[in-house]
């Protein structure tokens, strides 16, 4: 992934708007420049991660970087209204995927690649609590991150409302729920939260769900790997829209 080292390159790149996963200050530094940088990256909502010496030497590859490191981004991001105003134009019933705390990298990249083949119009995801897009998620996605659409938001919460607002039902797998996954109608404009493996999703937005589901077993182990979940859910929805598809033709 592209970087950014330096204090002077980082306030011009962010002054140009220049498109940052995340920034890394060395947490000993501190000063007028910092405080700019801040204030900068807070304005545009990009995360900042205070980190150590060793950190930063990784992070640089070993090169001078002033106390200073930035992930440049290598995609693109849609605002949330954008990616709703797109969608309604092309489809009939909006179908987005809401990662919730997702902080593992090859999980991240799997549910891309999945959600893109299933057809996922877009996945929503939080700048502070979800791992950046880094080359391990854009491997892992074995590419599909460039073909699918990606919304990063400040605030899920915040994020989840508006979707309802919008008409967009909202649903949230937890293993608590009574209902299961076979029970859902996922025929109209939906958006599914997945959370990780080892928050799950937090109260705040299954209290705001719609419907909360589990997914039916049968073994002894306890919980399923995030990105198989995921794919679990998603089959489920592609296999209910395809053949809605097939009734309405």
């Amino acid at each position: 992934m592209p970087l950014i080292l330096g204090i002077n390159p980082l306030l011009e790149a962010l002054n140009a708007g220049k498109a940052i996963e995340k920034i890394y200050l060395l947490s000993s530094k501190e000063g007028p420049a910092f405080s700019r940088i801040y204030h900068l990256a807070k304005e545009q909502h990009i995360p900042v991660v205070q980190a150590d010496r060793q950190k930063m030497a990784r992070l640089s590859g070993g090169k001078k970087h002033q106390g200073a490191v930035a992930l440049l981004s290598v995609v693109d991001y849609l605002p949330l209204e954008s990616l709703i105003e797109k969608v309604q134009k092309y489809a009939a019933d909006a179908n987005f995927l809401i990662v919730d705390q997702m902080s593992d990298p090859q999980n991240f990249g799997a549910i891309i690649r999945s959600a893109e083949i299933l057809g996922i119009d877009g996945i929503i995801f939080s700048i502070k609590e979800s791992v950046p897009v880094t080359e391990q998620v854009i491997k892992a996605s074995a590419g599909a991150i460039f073909h699918i659409d990606l919304c990063k938001v400040n605030n899920l919460n915040s994020a989840l409302l508006y979707l309802r607002e919008c008409g967009i039902w909202i649903y949230s797998s937890s293993s608590q729920a009574k209902k299961t996954l076979w029970e859902m109608d996922f025929t109209r404009p939906q958006a599914i939260i997945i959370g990780s493996e080892g928050h799950g999703i937090r109260p705040l937005l299954l209290r705001n769900s719609d419907e909360v589901f589990s997914i039916p077993k049968q073994g002894k182990t306890e919980s399923l790997n995030a990105s198989v979940a995921a794919g679990i859910i998603m089959a489920e929805i592609f296999k209910q829209r395809q053949t809605q598809q097939v009734k309405t033709s």
